[in-house]
């Protein structure tokens, strides 16, 4: 999605002065276009994403609008405490895009995939969470989070193709209409989705967030719900969803949680091989419906 997020970034910031982009010397062969029309605006700020994100907490107590951006663990768990004291506790306008999320980097290993960061960015105060299903629905994400003030997170992943037409966004939307099975996706995990007949797909691309009415009543309807992430189980959707159902007295008869289980052969892959390693493939995932 860098490519499409570097193309959107550069009509906002061509309008939007105040704005201001932060690499951790990422973005060769993506960001040469944005660095030459924001100019100064354009800042590499190297291998020091700590010194990165109290920078960009400074430039918001000035009144500029910051935008920081690393592989993902290295602007989420890396720069944690930074995140926490001097973003989140004093509300500041930084926007943190991370870049990679799940196992996106594939070969690099757990030290460059982000499986947990979700869990961890809700944990802090006054953040909230964007995770596009696809490269389609970052222009409106983005200038959604350039509306709004205060600390967000933006987990970038591959730009790969979903199946079918979406429509238009919004933090929680029907994909396809069943009446089996409702399940719940977060992020771009969705084109893993086998669209069988008879599941109501749910795409999530912001947390928190409330149940809308259709879904519950989705829910109501097939007494069967599946949540789909690329992320641990703590603290990512599954949970959420959970917590959420429970607050709004929504009963089901099953609750399947397909999420990410680290590195269970303890060997090195693509994202693919992760994904089959824990259930998270195509085939998995269908098995795991139709056994529901």
């Amino acid at each position: 999605m860098r490519y499409k997020f570097a193309e959107v970034f550069q009509r906002i910031a061509k309008k939007d002065k105040k704005i201001v982009f932060m690499t951790g010397d990422l973005g060769f062969h993506a960001f040469e276009k944005l660095r030459d029309e924001l100019g100064e605006r354009f800042i590499n700020a190297g291998v020091a994403e700590h010194n990165m994100a109290t920078a960009a907490a400074g430039m918001a107590y000035a009144g500029l609008k910051p935008w920081i951006y690393s592989i993902a663990p290295f602007v989420t768990i890396k720069v944690l405490e930074e995140i926490r004291n001097d973003i989140c506790l004093p509300n500041h306008d930084v926007k943190i895009v991370g870049l990679g999320g799940g196992y996106d980097y594939g070969i690099a290993g757990p030290t460059h995939h982000a499986i947990n960061d979700v869990g961890i960015m809700m944990t802090l105060p006054n953040m909230r969470i964007y995770a596009p299903g696809s490269a389609e629905d970052l222009e409106e994400i983005m200038k959604k989070m350039n509306k709004e003030k205060g600390p967000t997170y933006l987990r970038l992943t591959k730009a790969e193709k979903i199946p079918v037409a979406v429509s238009k966004y919004s933090p929680v939307r029907r994909i396809v209409t069943g009446n089996k099975v409702t399940v719940v996706v977060l992020g771009s995990i969705l084109n893993r989705l086998l669209l069988a007949k008879g599941v109501d797909v749910w795409l999530v691309s912001e947390m928190p967030f409330l149940i809308p009415q259709d879904l519950k009543k989705s829910i109501q309807k097939t007494k069967r719900v599946v949540v789909l992430e690329e992320h641990v189980e703590v603290g990512g959707l599954g949970h959420y969803f959970h917590h959420l159902l429970f607050e709004n007295n929504i009963m089901v008869k099953k609750f399947l949680h397909l999420f990410a289980k680290g590195y269970i052969s303890h060997r090195y892959g693509s994202r693919d091989f992760y994904l089959k390693e824990n259930g998270l493939d195509k085939e998995s995932i269908a098995k795991a419906l139709m056994r529901l």
